[in-house]
């Protein structure tokens, strides 16, 4: 840029930067352009945060100019520009590779001064001396001025409302941005506002200035003049900034990792996204070209997959995105990722790893994992991989989405044997959930299977490797192990914060009983229940050995039973149909949920009011039965347990 009074030459290490400290009067009071980079993050910035220190600042500053002290410029943060080499453009253009957000927010600030100079004053050559901090003129020879006009060009997303923003006087901004908000349903006067403002964060500075600044001027008490006098010189003089001016030779992605000031703290995946453009700049690849190929869609707002909404694994709640880069980063690195240095993975990767001779080749390969999550997360099909894919949701297990990954995108692993894998890895997960077995090492378990695969394609060696896991992390129940859980094992009480897992198995059930024979009814797991037949609060009219059980006997049973030496005795009984109402054999699926005081009632009544739900086909066991008690949960456990080993086999 061009040299100022504030401006130095910094040598570091034979490389020459040149580090200036402009106000923002002299940043922006010039024919200049300052363009933020495709791949730099959307506008951030909120109230709370960044625009309300900010409004802070401005106020500090002008009451320090009307009370005459010594004025100092407040320090603002720091910019950092790379000079773009062009000869499409007649106007000096730099790229700013830190300091965007701020850039911006002074930018809508000086808008939204102006409109309000034009509300208050109405003084056109004050308009027109704010333009020039907004506008560059028009110059002779100029054959695309309308794409230099902005000072400041956002990123795509940004780029619109700034525009409309920057380009309009406030009345109609508010006829484009805000009031059509108040035609949509549901939305009314009190709200409307508010609306707009929640829907882009652009708008909502612009609306935070110039509504501060309309108070702030309405009461200051002072004379109108003085009062926009002094603020100009405030906006003008009393901020300063930190200026980096970037050479050929400076490594531009170093200092953005340091540098954020008061800003928005940055992601992982912002640090990696802005690592992966900035390396394609550096090897003078298309990056709008290859951006809008393979990125655009992980930063889109409108994108059909919300890759920025968050989700949970464990104690981490992460972006959808994250968690998908670590999940490529274990098949790439065959390593557990650390969940908050997944940016210093991605550089070693990237470094020691990666046999990618450009970075769209890079992104190409991530491009086609990332198909394939979306698939795993938001399954919608009635394959292998979409059913094992559905179970995982349900059952909140996302450990082994890296070895899917692998496996779904590896082209030498045959299509017959994927649905193998996949059918295989269904029975093998299913089966540890229903026997109760551990889950907290499943990290390490799939890590393992997933270097296997990288060593041996075929399904049948993978059977092999399960089939021969004998330790309780690691084992895949056999039909013994299994029917002996399934009658024994309280499920639903063992696995209670688990109940659609429950629920999608009993499901699979009735999809397998149905056959290609019956009538295709298409089920939703997210809108089931799961019911007890026997109920969970049956004292009143369910008798144990036709004995009536009273409501204090039935609270006290769990303590009693310590002290009860007769294994048949009263207490013991209770626990032990306790236990058994929470086995699988007790348990079936509802399309609605039956009424509380029909759910506690006498098995006939129950019987018909289940019977009345006739789609789910399970529930047909039920109407020829009488009685229901202990001996007969223990049959339907044996009965589910027949179907339960043919659709998971082992």
């Amino acid at each position: 840029m061009q040299k100022n009074k504030n401006q130095t030459i910094y040598i570091k290490n034979n490389h020459i930067m040149n580090l200036g400290k402009p106000i923002l009067e002299e940043l922006f009071n010039k024919q200049i352009r300052f363009r933020v980079p495709v791949f730099q993050r959307h506008y951030v910035w909120n109230v709370q945060d960044q625009l309300n220190p900010l409004w802070d600042d401005f106020i500090n500053k002008y009451n320090e100019r009307i009370s005459n002290k010594k004025i100092h410029p407040h320090y603002t943060g720091s910019i950092v520009l790379f000079h773009e080499n062009t000869t499409t453009n007649t106007l000096s253009t730099y790229s700013v590779i830190d300091g965007q957000q701020r850039l911006t927010t002074f930018q809508i600030f000086i808008a939204s001064f102006r409109e309000v100079c034009r509300k208050f004053v109405g003084d056109e050559n004050l308009i027109k001396e704010l333009d020039k901090f907004l506008f560059n003129e028009r110059s002779f020879g100029d054959t695309n001025y309308e794409s230099q006009k902005f000072k400041l060009e956002p990123t795509k997303f940004n780029k619109d409302i700034f525009n409309t923003i920057i380009s309009n006087p406030y009345e109609k901004v508010e006829e484009l941005l805000i009031n059509p908000v108040l035609s949509e349903y549901g939305v009314g006067w009190r709200t409307y506002r508010q609306v707009a403002k929640s829907r882009n964060k652009i708008l909502a500075a612009y609306l935070f200035f110039y509504e501060q600044l309309v108070d702030f001027v309405s009461n200051s008490g002072e004379d109108l003049t003085n009062v926009i006098t002094q603020s100009l010189f405030v906006i003008k003089r009393d901020f300063q900034f930190v200026e980096i001016g970037l050479t050929q030779s400076d490594d531009p992605q170093m200092i953005f990792e340091t540098m954020n000031g008061r800003g928005a703290s940055l992601t992982e995946t912002d640090l990696i996204r802005n690592y992966i453009f900035m390396r394609a700049n550096s090897n003078q690849e298309d990056l709008d070209k290859i951006y809008e190929k393979y990125w655009d869609e992980f930063d889109d707002p409108k994108s059909e997959f919300k890759w920025h909404d968050k989700t949970s694994r464990g104690r981490y709640f992460e972006s959808f995105l994250q968690f998908f880069v670590i999940d490529y980063l274990t098949i790439k690195l065959q390593t557990e990722i650390r969940y908050d240095q997944v940016f210093y993975y991605y550089k070693l990767f990237t470094i020691n790893d990666s046999k990618f001779s450009t970075v769209e080749e890079e992104l190409q390969e991530l491009n086609k994992y990332s198909q394939i999550f979306k698939r795993l997360v938001k399954p919608n099909d009635n394959s292998a991989f979409d059913k094992l894919a559905t179970r995982l949701v349900d059952m909140g297990i996302s450990t082994v989405y890296p070895l899917i990954l692998y496996i779904e995108g590896d082209i030498e692993i045959s299509l017959e044997d994927k649905e193998q894998i996949y059918s295989y890895l269904d029975s093998y997960i299913t089966r540890r959930f229903l026997c109760g077995y551990t889950t907290k090492n499943y990290n390490n378990v799939f890590l393992e299977y997933l270097k296997h695969f990288s060593k041996n394609k075929s399904a049948q060696e993978f059977k092999l490797l399960l089939q021969s896991k004998a330790a309780d992390t690691n084992l895949w129940p056999t039909d013994n192990i299994l029917s002996e859980k399934l009658l024994e094992r309280p499920i639903y009480r063992d696995e209670r914060n688990k109940s659609r897992s429950i629920s999608n198995i009993i499901l699979e059930v009735e999809h397998f009983i149905r056959g290609n024979k019956q009538e295709v009814v298409k089920f939703v797991n997210s809108g089931l229940t799961i019911e007890h037949i026997l109920p969970q609060t049956w004292f009143e009219y369910w008798q144990l050995d036709g004995e009536t059980i009273t409501e204090e006997d039935f609270k006290i049973s769990v303590h009693a039973v310590m002290t009860e030496e007769d294994k048949n005795g009263k207490f013991h009984r209770i626990e032990n149909r306790n236990r058994i109402l929470h086995t699988i054999g007790n348990l079936t699926i509802l399309t609605n949920s039956l009424n509380p005081s029909v759910s506690n009632s006498s098995f006939e009544i129950k019987k018909q009011e289940i019977g009345t739900q006739s789609t789910v086909l399970l529930n047909t066991y039920l109407q020829n039965k009488s009685t229901w008690n202990e001996e007969e949960i223990i049959v339907r456990s044996k009965y589910l347990y027949e179907q339960i080993k043919q659709i998971w086999a082992n």
